[in-house]
């Protein structure tokens, strides 16, 4: 069998500033997989509370809409911060304080304060975004070589299973308990994960960096946060409206300003350089593009089970329905780790991406063709999910090969921030397709569930293609 040819670079770091007993050792990764599991289910509350809270609070279902909106703002625009600032021996007390702030946001949604608290509180929340790269920067640190790779793509699973686990838990709970139930269950998790971070997480010896970059920080967050409003808000404000025009055009234009800042400045807060690296370059490419094609999916597959079966296509069900949907993608996505580290030992690693990005491209073909039953939907959402498993969860070790130890929270979370970007567009992008196919007098149609799919089919393909050729890259020294 022919194997991935290791980094000898990378073998050295991994072992350099790990501390710890056999003992400790051993409960590191289950430690680390628990909160990662339970800051992920945290960070995905909000979507199916959105009806529930706008009954609540008196607000409309737009405002309502944004406990979901400012949390995922707050972790694409915190999670490069938090990355730079948990670098060395900061990273225990950073990681602790991001899981700390998310517990205290979800009591502010709990606790009956009105409105804005609650929307401060969803804030807060969206912190929890930004700990898997510290988590994945303990265990390259910490573990041993050979425990390695597989205990970065169980990491990965971790945070995959939490998102798809999010929706239905949330959906469960909020319907036994009501809203402030949801949210009291999202604190004990939160309480229980900051207590395991506190005894597994080792303290770090290894050198802090040089002092943050905080103008590129701003530059950084405030591209993102422009941009992200601007697509996450298009379909309300209107997807050729004026403000919708302004907000993209003026992210694009902050993000270009801060790729000049960021390659002129001596220590940047994420290294221009290493992204584009090859092989890096190309988990930030399928990032982005499966993103966007991954979450075209999605959201395709939530509002089609969610119409009704009176229009003739769709699957009439419950909200609860569909987040129990997610269920066997999270359960997909593992099996496609799984397959990821077999293959790898097998075929060289650098194909996985792609192989990856084809099955996003064949789970939108197959819902653009074959949606008229729930069994056909749950077929789609699996092999959709072995794609996911094989692509975001085999990212980071891929892209560690090529980062150098220091720089590893950093460059994963620059990959978040891709990957959040392309969700979000690609969620923009299938509500705006079904919006311009609607029917008239309806909100869907047909039409738009097939156009929608083939797009999907489209971005999946560009992102195989570009992570080929971005692919098998020369190995960092």
């Amino acid at each position: 069998m022919r194997r991935a040819a290791a980094d000898p670079a990378t073998s050295a770091s991994v072992r350099a500033g790990s501390t710890l007993s056999p003992r400790r050792l051993r409960w590191l990764l289950p430690g680390l997989l628990l909160v990662t599991t339970v800051t992920g289910i945290v960070g995905s509350l909000g979507s199916p509370l959105v009806p529930g809270i706008a009954r609540s609070e008196g607000v409309s279902l737009v405002a309502a809409q944004w406990t979901l909106t400012v949390s995922l703002i707050t972790g694409a625009v915190a999670t490069p911060v938090i990355g730079r600032l948990g670098a060395g021996r900061r990273r225990r007390p950073v990681l602790l304080t991001c899981v700390g702030l998310a517990a205290l946001g979800t009591v502010l949604g709990a606790l009956p304060l009105g409105f804005a608290m609650l929307i401060v509180g969803r804030i807060l929340t969206g912190l929890a975004f930004g700990i898997v790269p510290l988590v994945i920067s303990v265990v390259r640190t910490e573990l041993p070589e050979d425990r390695m790779r597989r205990s970065v793509a169980a990491v990965s699973v971790a945070n995959v299973t939490a998102a798809g686990l999010g929706f239905p838990v949330t959906a469960l709970v909020a319907t036994f308990a009501g809203i402030r139930g949801a949210f009291w269950f999202a604190f004990a998790m939160c309480a229980l994960a900051f207590v395991v971070a506190l005894l597994v997480v080792p303290r770090s010896t290894e050198p802090v960096p040089p002092g943050v970059d905080w103008l590129g920080a701003v530059l950084l967050s405030a591209a993102t946060a422009t941009l992200l409003l601007g697509i996450s808000q298009a379909a309300g404000w209107g997807y050729a409206s004026p403000l919708t025009a302004t907000l993209i055009g003026a992210g694009l234009l902050l993000y270009a300003v801060c790729v000049w800042w960021l390659l002129r400045v001596r220590d940047p807060l994420v290294d221009v350089r290493i992204a584009v690296r090859r092989g890096v370059s190309a988990a930030n490419a399928a990032g982005l593009l499966a993103g966007c094609g991954m979450y075209v999916m999605l959201s395709l597959v939530m509002v089609l089970v969610q119409t009704s079966s009176e229009d003739g296509y769709g699957l009439g069900r419950s909200v609860l329905v569909a987040g129990l949907m997610l269920t066997p993608y999270a359960a997909a996505s593992v099996i496609g780790s799984r397959l990821a580290l077999r293959l790898g030992n097998v075929i060289s690693a650098d194909l996985l991406l792609p192989l990856g990005c084809l099955c996003f491209g064949l789970a939108n073909l197959a819902l653009a063709v074959w949606h008229q039953e729930l069994w056909q939907v749950l077929l789609v959402l699996l092999v959709g999910g072995i794609g996911s498993g094989m692509t975001f969860n085999s990212m980071p070790w891929l892209m560690m090969r090529h980062v150098p130890a220091a720089e590893t929270s950093s460059a994963l979370s620059l990959n978040l921030v891709l990957r959040f970007l392309g969700m979000s567009i690609g969620s923009a992008l299938a509500l705006a397709i079904l919006d311009l196919l609607a029917a008239d007098g309806m909100q869907t149609s047909h039409a738009g569930f097939v156009a929608g799919g083939l797009c999907g089919v489209g971005l999946s393909l560009v992102a195989a293609v570009l992570s080929l050729l971005l692919g098998r890259p020369r190995r960092f020294r």
